[in-house]
């Protein structure tokens, strides 16, 4: 069997678990639909994805029930149940520790950001041949934004150094980072009256799209975006402080998807190659 086989029946094991993430799911059938045995399937999955299946399943219920919180007026109790906990109060506890607020608090903020959206499986070759696979989140999303309207900047906004988060505090810190950052990013915007969505589209990465505001006004969002990572991230007794790097660049209704896209990200790498904490516009 070779590679592209195994990421296509990753992908398949994927859309699986979108479909059924408010049915019970056993791992053992998610297993079949790869065509793969259990021991396979459990370290392949985790090899490609950085994660384990069931953490997997765990944080995109959790992202949903976040979602209903926000959006819908169903009461905590029949969310929990939607999404397959048995009462409200294991549905808080595994809500709280991965947000960091209790299901109620959250739902007063109404502050929903997906930051644990669907996996897309992307199977290809790197520029020297060697095989890769992309791990694309909301890619679709940010192409239908960039779509809607006919001139903008998006912002590329990548955690710096969240490798080494991750290794030093753990990756459940490493998860409430990625929701604290998104967080502060949108504070920002409603601070400027801004409508853009942010919008995660890879492992520490997060997009935003601004329309029709002169390049003046995207800089200084910029720095308004890398002033409000200067307070300390604190978790419970662990503090630390986080900063980010952004690329810039502008798009017309003319610009080609993959041009856009390449292009913002080359511009984050040039803020990281020139220091990390700043924005670069090209």
């Amino acid at each position: 069997m070779v590679e592209k086989q195994v990421i296509e029946r990753i992908q398949e094991a994927i859309d699986f678990i979108e479909e059924h993430l408010e049915d019970k799911i056993y791992v053992e059938d998610i297993a079949k639909i790869a065509f793969m045995s259990l021991s396979s399937f459990y370290s392949i999955f985790s090899l490609i994805l950085g994660t384990t299946v069931k953490d997997y399943v765990r944080k995109r219920r959790l992202s949903l029930a976040a979602y209903f919180l926000v959006y819908t007026n169903l009461s905590i109790l029949n969310i929990a149940v939607k999404f397959g906990y048995e009462g409200y109060e294991p549905f808080s506890r595994a809500f709280k520790k991965l947000f960091g607020v209790s299901p109620k608090k959250y739902r007063e903020f109404r502050k929903y950001i997906d930051v644990f959206p669907k996996i897309q499986l992307k199977y290809g070759n790197s520029l020297g041949g060697e095989n890769m696979v992309d791990k694309e989140m909301n890619k679709e999303s940010v192409l239908q934004q960039i779509h809607n309207t006919s001139n903008g900047y998006i912002l590329d906004v990548d955690i710096d150094k969240f490798e080494g988060i991750n290794k030093i505090y753990g990756y459940d810190i490493g998860d409430k980072v990625l929701i604290e950052v998104p967080r502060r990013i949108k504070e920002v915007l409603e601070e400027l009256n801004l409508p853009s969505q942010v919008i995660r589209i890879s492992n520490d990465e997060f997009v935003v799209i601004v329309k029709h505001q002169p390049i003046e006004f995207i800089e200084m969002l910029s720095q308004k975006i890398l002033d409000a990572m200067k307070p300390k991230f604190q978790f419970g007794d662990i503090s630390f402080d986080v900063s980010v790097s952004i690329g810039i660049t502008n798009f017309t209704i003319s610009s080609a998807d993959d041009e856009i896209i390449n292009k913002v990200k080359d511009a984050m790498l040039l803020a990281k190659k020139e220091g990390r904490n700043r924005f670069k516009v090209i």
